[in-house]
């Protein structure tokens, strides 16, 4: 198992997809850190500012609602895989199925976490350096965004090895990802899904959005209890179909 984890830790960072899709996300950091700096500079119709220390959760909060990243990332790690006969033959039809998706289950969402501590890094510099306001967050609250953050890609991994399970193709997988990840975005129009829904889980898990008068869009999010509830039977849930896709779709 350890031999297995190191392998794909190996594979993933030599893989110039990886690198491409965190470099987009440093270009979206960046953008980020554009509008709520110096966009509020330009615009004179009361544009909402973030000062220190919120706006450093803030940010980071910002930088992990992008979920797209850890959904493509461990879509692409599998599904690439699965395209091939002898490593479709490894992943469905060997003994140690489960050993392969742990291990790719393990270093996306080490891979997906690292990417965006690096993002968040990127924007906690910005503000930094042209946000108002003085102080920042404490040591125990940074920790605290690294295990939610850590949280958040094991969820939206598992979900992408599932795909990828089902599908056996990068492009199917990757676009039956973020088709979810828009689909469930607007389910939360519906009251009825909010109480499972994992984009508001997520959000509820990052803190209260609701810095520099950017509240929650959708009503009061669930209590952090409920919605590590929530993301944790997600994230069981994903891994079960990502098995099940291994060891039975062509059963």
């Amino acid at each position: 198992m350890i031999g297995l984890i190191a392998a794909e830790i190996t594979k993933t960072f030599k893989r110039r997809t990886f690198w491409v899709l965190t470099a987009v996300l440093a270009l979206l950091t960046a953008f980020l850190a554009g509008i709520f700096f110096f966009l509020p500079r330009v615009v004179d119709d009361g544009f909402p500012t973030i000062a220190k220390p919120e706006i450093y959760i803030f940010g980071a909060a910002q930088v992990l609602g992008q979920t797209w990243f850890p959904l493509i990332l461990s879509a692409m790690a599998l599904a690439g895989e699965l395209a091939t006969s002898a490593w479709a033959t490894a992943l469905t039809r060997n003994s140690r199925r489960g050993q392969h998706l742990v291990a790719r289950l393990i270093t996306s969402t080490i891979s997906a976490w690292l990417a965006m501590i690096f993002a968040i890094a990127l924007f906690s510099v910005a503000a930094y350096f042209f946000a108002t306001g003085s102080g920042a967050p404490t040591v125990e609250e940074w920790l605290g965004v690294a295990w939610k953050a850590l949280l958040v890609q094991f969820t939206w991994v598992g979900l992408g090895l599932a795909f990828s399970a089902w599908l056996r193709s990068v492009g199917p997988a990757i676009g039956a990802a973020i088709a979810f990840s828009f689909i469930e975005g607007l389910l939360l129009l519906w009251s009825g899904w909010r109480p499972v829904s994992l984009s508001l889980a997520t959000s509820a898990i990052l803190g209260e959005l609701d810095a520099g008068g950017f509240g929650p869009i959708f009503g009061e999010l669930p209590a952090f209890r409920s919605a590590l509830f929530t993301a944790l039977a997600w994230a069981v849930g994903a891994a079960l179909l990502a098995w099940a896709g291994l060891r039975f779709r062509d059963a």
